[in-house]
């Protein structure tokens, strides 16, 4: 059986594929999103505030980064689904920092989250392979 393995924090993500017993991996992608790398300052001109709108309701500040962690998980599902739909993968792991692990989850197209097998809340990204290796049969 195919698996896909994502390791992933808020703007690279690494994706590998592994048959049974996770004894091998294989990088298949590197996926990054330079925009969650910048600062917020980097990101936007103005400094984030708080805007009313036409009933006179303050709106919470919005932090330019954390959309584009957002906008990342996003694209990231998108592709994960459109890899599954070409190479029909039949299981799925994800590797990520709690808060990333959370939006990526939240975006996933429910086809995914049935293949889903195993969840990993640290970040691996810089990780060997033979370390994530580690990490995967424990």
């Amino acid at each position: 059986m195919k698996t896909r393995i994502v390791v992933a924090d808020n703007s690279r993500a690494r994706i590998f594929s592994s048959y049974p017993h996770f004894s091998e991996l294989c990088e298949q992608e590197d996926f990054v999103h330079e925009e969650a790398r910048l600062s917020n300052q980097e990101l936007v001109a103005d400094a984030a505030g708080k805007s009313v709108d036409q009933h006179g309701s303050l709106d919470p500040a919005t932090s330019a980064k954390a959309h584009e962690e957002k906008m990342f998980a996003k694209a990231l599902a998108k592709h994960l689904k459109e890899l599954h739909n070409r190479d029909h993968y039949e299981k799925l792991v994800l590797v990520s920092p709690p808060k990333f692990l959370g939006l990526l989850r939240g975006e996933l197209h429910s086809t995914l989250d049935k293949l889903l097998i195993n969840t990993i809340d640290k970040d691996l990204t810089l990780c060997s392979v033979d370390e994530l290796i580690g990490y995967l049969k424990k």
